[in-house]
């Protein structure tokens, strides 16, 4: 059943005097705004959760990365503050056995910190433009770097203890704006400016291309069941591709500017987007709609992301206006078991 949602918030004419308790929200039956988490200093630029829920970090144009740690109660606690960058914080990562934080930046450069002791590791000056997306791999032993300068670089984490670690470098002949492994072995996934998703492989060959968008591809996510291939871009679109056969299972329009990001619901059965004019909106991808809407939260929505419990979701916004954080809302949803052929969709919590 789909999700019918009018959600109002009164934003800015509270932000400044009442930021935790103020946002009043009225809405019939999604998300409900819960706290912003205030501490920067300027506008938030990128975040992520943990892949066990238990942190979320966020990143801003103050240079600093904040890191928070979560209770099962969804109580935010911050932990440490990261300051080590010249420029905006553009995207981060944390390791999934949750030791190392890495953090890139338009000041071209990436860094690793320890999680537990706040301690640098390594910091990269690799690249020649600013570093548009990193990751650890699901053992936690290597991380791969994305630039607007045309190459992706994989480093052997336990590398990083020496001065300069050697990386395998991936070239390509336009910026890349995200990246993401694919699920083919030894192969990337690349969104790229010259409107494509192009899967290479470490010599940086072309195996396969996803093409369709009419504009640049700012942002891409694989499912966690690795069958779906999401894309957004400049053309305001989202596409939901089948990575087995490449071809489109959705087209998703609706948003009213560039999609600058897309986030799988950890069952899959969920997406949600973030766009230029600052709205949210989270798609069914059992039937290719919108289910839930965000109005616009500040002038532009750089990320949108549900925690790995789907109980939240966290927005990194550029407000003009303190208090400068990571807006965070409740959802009805609860992570679904595999559906087996004949049962219902999957419950909400109300």
């Amino acid at each position: 059943m789909r999700i019918k949602v009018f959600l109002i918030i009164c934003f800015f004419s509270t932000l400044l005097s009442q930021a935790q308790d103020a946002v009043p929200v009225v809405l019939n039956d999604t998300l409900k705004f819960h706290r912003i988490l205030e501490g920067h200093n300027g506008a938030i630029e990128s975040l992520t959760f943990s892949k066990d829920g238990s942190f979320l970090a966020t990143g801003s144009w103050d240079r600093k990365v904040r890191l928070y740690g979560v209770d099962s109660l969804k109580n935010y606690t911050f932990q440490r503050e990261f300051d080590i960058h010249h420029a905006a914080i553009t995207c981060i990562d944390i390791s999934n056995d949750n030791k190392y934080i890495a953090i890139g930046s338009k000041d071209f450069t990436f860094s690793v910190f320890e999680v537990g002791t706040g301690q640098l590791r390594f910091i990269s000056r690799d690249h020649t433009n600013a570093v548009s997306q990193l990751f650890f791999d699901p053992t936690s032993a290597f991380l791969i770097t994305a630039s607007m300068d045309g190459t992706a670089r994989v480093y052997r984490v336990e590398d990083f203890e020496q001065a300069k670690p050697n990386s395998l470098v991936l070239s390509y002949a336009s910026k890349i704006n995200e990246a993401q492994l694919s699920p083919s072995k030894g192969k990337f996934l690349l969104a790229c400016d010259d409107s494509k998703v192009v899967e290479v492989n470490v010599k940086g060959t072309v195996s396969a291309s996803y093409i369709g968008h009419q504009a640049r591809v700012t942002c891409l996510d694989v499912s966690h069941n690795k069958k779906m291939l999401a894309s957004g871009s400049d053309d305001k679109t989202i596409r939901i591709w089948d990575i087995k056969t490449r071809k489109p299972r959705f087209l998703l329009e609706g948003h009213g500017w560039k999609v600058t990001s897309v986030h799988f619901s950890k069952d899959d059965r969920y997406l949600i987007s973030s766009c230029n004019n600052g709205e949210v909106k989270i798609w069914d991808l059992q039937i290719g709609k919108e289910s839930a809407y965000i109005p616009v939260i500040g002038n532009n929505a750089r990320q949108a992301m549900f925690a790995p419990d789907m109980k939240s979701v966290a927005v990194a916004t550029l407000q003009d206006k303190p208090p400068f954080g990571a807006i965070l809302y409740h959802t009805p949803y609860t992570v679904s078991k595999p559906q087996q052929k004949g049962k219902k969709n999957p419950k909400r919590t109300k």
